[in-house]
């Protein structure tokens, strides 16, 4: 970690980033492993002073994507209970204008944190704007966003969002009847047994044993 709490891609870095900091909580936790007390607590130190802006975090592009990664944050301490909804204050509530990540994102803030203004009212929303974006190709699931949702410095990209997707609804009734269709157009979008990104293989691998559970 850095001296702010952010993790680290390499030790001889000298920032941490507050992308890969998200994603550690995250993955962490849907996969049920416990990060050590003091690393966790100053990990969620340091994205709620992300998303408060008292630090910056570390990104490799200057490009207007502040917006996202608070989302990714807020996404990964509300899994653990550490957000609150006043968070969200710092950033603009407009989903059809985001990439699909952080629709992904912005639905499981939603799932988990309670108190969100008009909750129920967006919680459709989100779920409205995945499905409209929905693109079947024989049994490979795609989205109409594809050529606006590969980025690769937010480890993101399209076979991350259709295996995260899969995860985000797995438990939910009226996502239901798609979930086969869904797992099968995200197994679809592998080559040679393996999805695109390491990040995508890990997410991929906890969204094919929680179905077939």
């Amino acid at each position: 970690l850095d001296g702010d709490g952010l993790a680290k891609y390499f030790t001889q870095m000298t920032y941490g980033s507050d992308v890969l900091t998200a994603y550690i909580l995250a993955v962490a936790h849907e996969a049920g492993w416990e990060i050590q007390s003091e690393p966790r607590m100053k990990m969620e130190s340091a994205l709620k002073n992300f998303v408060a802006g008292s630090i910056r975090g570390y990104s490799p592009l200057t490009t207007a994507d502040l917006t996202l990664r608070k989302l990714a944050a807020i996404e990964a301490l509300a899994r653990r209970g550490q957000a609150e909804p006043a968070m969200l204050t710092s950033v603009s509530i407009e989903p059809n204008l985001w990439p699909t990540s952080s629709v992904i994102d912005w639905l499981n803030i939603l799932q988990r944190l309670e108190g969100v203004p008009k909750r129920g009212e967006r919680l459709k929303e989100a779920e409205q704007i995945l499905r409209s974006r929905l693109n079947f190709q024989g049994t490979t699931m795609g989205f109409s966003t594809e050529r606006s949702d590969a980025l690769w410095w937010l480890m993101v990209s399209n076979d991350v969002n259709s295996v995260r997707l899969v995860l985000s609804v797995l438990n939910a009734p009226q996502w239901k009847e798609d979930m086969p269709r869904l797992v099968r157009g995200a197994l679809g979008r592998q080559r040679r047994g393996a999805w695109d990104l390491t990040v995508a293989n890990a997410w991929g691998m906890l969204a094919i044993e929680k179905f077939a559970k």
